[in-house]
């Protein structure tokens, strides 16, 4: 009769469970490591994806931004009244003796452009006219980086095409009397139906060269000599008589009661004498 008692040796059950133990801490450890190289995949996956998503959206803007620049398909010109690049048109008629010269600078966008238009444009018209002043007008287009759109250079651009069909004048005072609201802009169908009603004789040739951008560098260059004549808004006029100094016409007077006679005084006052 055997008397082995149940139980076995301690020592051998303590060593055993150590080992059990260490199995668990290497196997908790092993998942550590596991959890923690899912993490980084995960992480460096996320990575990737934001990348690609910021690649995409720089493609997309690109794209836009290439598609909303004008492209020119036609020959450059130049209107024969300016004559030169950065030059403004020269209106109709030949300036007397002593006759000072008046420079207009406007955006085809500006409200205050369109006021003073309306309140003195036939004025300077009938002033170059009749030979009292050479009367020079700018198109300027900044307005187009403040409100978002491409509208001041459309019009200018579609001012040189009526220009070439001797209707530059009347462009402009159809254009400024139905200057759309602020931000809204001009199309090229709006400005051709303008084009018709200012006496455009072939719309579409004048079509063809603002679709074909036949004048975007010259329209580019009068707003390039914007900075160098000191002209920083708009309207802005300045008279200059003929060897002397040219001097502006306060904003105050060409938007206020009376823009027409604070013209016409401005230019009285630098006509030579004979």
């Amino acid at each position: 009769m055997s008397t082995k008692k149940p139980g076995g040796n301690p020592a051998r059950a303590g060593e055993a469970e150590d080992a059990r133990e260490a199995r668990r801490k290497k196997a908790a450890a092993l998942r550590q490591r596991e959890l923690a190289r899912e993490r980084s995949r995960r992480v460096v996956l996320i990575s990737i994806a934001v990348v690609v998503v910021l690649a995409l959206v720089a493609v997309v803007v690109v794209v836009i931004r290439r598609a909303s620049e004008p492209t020119a398909t036609a020959a450059q010109q130049i209107p024969a009244s300016a004559g030169a690049a950065g030059a403004g048109y020269v209106l109709p008629g030949t300036p007397a003796a002593g006759a000072p010269t008046v420079d207009i600078w406007v955006d085809y966008q500006c409200p205050y452009c369109k006021q003073f238009e309306t309140a003195a444009g036939e004025s300077y018209l009938a002033m170059a006219a009749a030979g009292q002043a050479k009367v020079v007008v700018h198109t300027l287009t900044f307005l187009d980086g403040n409100l978002g759109n491409t509208a001041s250079q459309l019009a200018a651009e579609g001012a040189a095409a009526a220009e070439a069909q001797g209707k530059f004048p009347e462009y402009t005072t159809t254009v400024f009397a139905n200057q759309p609201e602020e931000g809204v802009g001009y199309t090229v169908a709006t400005l051709r139906d303008l084009a018709k009603e200012a006496g455009v004789p072939d719309l579409d040739a004048w079509q063809k060269a603002v679709e074909g951008h036949a004048y975007r560098d010259y329209v580019d260059s009068v707003e390039d000599s914007m900075k160098a004549a000191g002209v920083s808004g708009t309207p802005t006029i300045t008279v200059t008589p003929v060897g002397g100094e040219k001097k502006e016409i306060p904003t105050a007077d060409l938007l206020g009661s009376d823009p027409a006679g604070a013209l016409q005084q401005a230019v009285t006052a630098a006509t030579a004498a004979p």
